[in-house]
């Protein structure tokens, strides 16, 4: 009679026990990488870069797999819509809890296609807000269809994991998506979002090897897309940055390079005021050098001077390049407005916008240290 009751028990608490019988296979299910969001004739268009998880493990050999990229394409009426057109073409279900990167065209950023996107993304539970945001000009499919050199994955291309080369050269930061999303909804707050161009300097075994890289950024602010620069153009940025880790500044001399110095343990701040009633910005900025290239004789004060002149210059060019766009592009109305939000308040004008011109900035102090790199062969 007792060894009834055992068995009896046993049955019972077995009956209890979870199973794994819902499980799915890892090879049955498509994982997203990264997601791209492109606008043409009055349609979304979502592009989606699946993983090949093959491709990261490694032979007995040594060798890596061979690497194979697959491309989705679906179209709909609104973003919403696309993802389910793609459903229908997909061959296994399709897991977004892996996706990395979310890539938008500047064809969808102008017809404000994002706002779409939030609304999905805050309501579906497989999406992550720790993702990286960024746009592109060029065609979405070439940009994730671009493969990684050296055999590597694509979760190790500046698409998928652009902080190592940003910690190397930092001239424009990644962002992360849930950074954009409080910018973008922020009062006063201008998103700023990496933009991606495809270079042709690489070649593999001779054979041209195009590869991605950060070549300038696209803004945004009050919810609306303003533009996009080019890195020539956003090299002040850097200065006012508080990730920025190292950076080269080139002192040039009638457009040939007399010297290049790397620039790290960079601070900045930015001091807003009112003046005459308008709103204007005082702005400081200290950094030590190092000396990478010298090419000519440099006593090293006159070569901190040359380092402080060129900073300040390129700061204004990038702020002016933002003004002629309508962009505020050092987000200078976010910091007025965190400062002083009921004048902030008052010199909105009638579209909403914060009053900002070249003559904003009343005032850059910059200092340069000259550490390392050489000073005993300077006179």
């Amino acid at each position: 009679m007792k060894c009834i009751r055992c068995i009896l028990v046993v049955m019972l608490f077995s009956t209890m026990l979870t199973g794994c019988w819902g499980a799915r296979e890892i090879e049955h299910m498509i994982y997203v990488n990264t997601m791209g969001i492109d606008y043409e004739d009055d349609q979304v268009v979502i592009y989606v870069q699946m993983v090949n998880f093959s491709g990261i493990a490694k032979r007995e050999s040594g060798q890596a797999q061979e690497q194979k990229t697959f491309i989705g394409k679906a179209k709909g009426d609104s973003f919403d819509t696309a993802i389910f057109n793609l459903y229908a073409s997909s061959p296994q279900r399709v897991v977004w809890s892996s996706v990395k990167t979310i890539v938008f065209s500047d064809k969808a950023l102008k017809n404000n296609i994002i706002q779409q996107v939030m609304d999905v993304w805050d309501r579906y539970y497989e999406f992550r807000y720790t993702v990286w945001a960024m746009a592109t000009h060029e065609p979405m499919e070439e940009v994730l269809s671009t493969p990684s050199i050296f055999d590597l994955s694509v979760l190790y291309s500046q698409l998928n994991s652009p902080l190592r080369a940003y910690e190397q050269s930092s001239i424009i930061a990644p962002l992360y998506l849930y950074k954009f999303i409080w910018k973008w909804k922020e009062k006063g707050q201008t998103v700023l979002l990496p933009s991606l161009n495809i270079v042709h300097g690489w070649t593999d075994n001779n054979k041209p090897s195009p590869n991605l890289s950060m070549e300038g950024a696209c803004f945004l602010d009050n919810q609306k897309f303003r533009g996009c620069l080019q890195t020539p153009d956003l090299l002040g940025l850097r200065w006012l940055e508080k990730k920025t880790k190292r950076t080269p500044l080139v002192i040039r001399d009638n457009k040939t390079a007399k010297a290049i110095l790397v620039m790290n343990k960079i601070k900045s701040s930015i001091h807003p005021k009112l003046s005459h009633g308008q709103p204007v910005f005082d702005i400081k900025v200290s950094m030590q050098a190092s000396i990478t290239q010298l090419s000519t004789s440099f006593h090293k004060r006159k070569l901190e001077q040359q380092a402080i002149k060129e900073i300040k210059n390129q700061i204004m060019t990038t702020y002016r390049k933002g003004i002629e766009m309508n962009a505020d592009v050092f987000g200078l109305s976010g910091i007025f407005y965190r400062s002083m939000p009921k004048q902030w308040n008052k010199l909105l004008t009638t579209k909403g916008k914060f009053p900002l011109d070249p003559e904003s900035i009343e005032k850059i102090d910059v200092k340069v240290n000259l550490v390392s790199g050489g000073i005993s062969k300077m006179r």
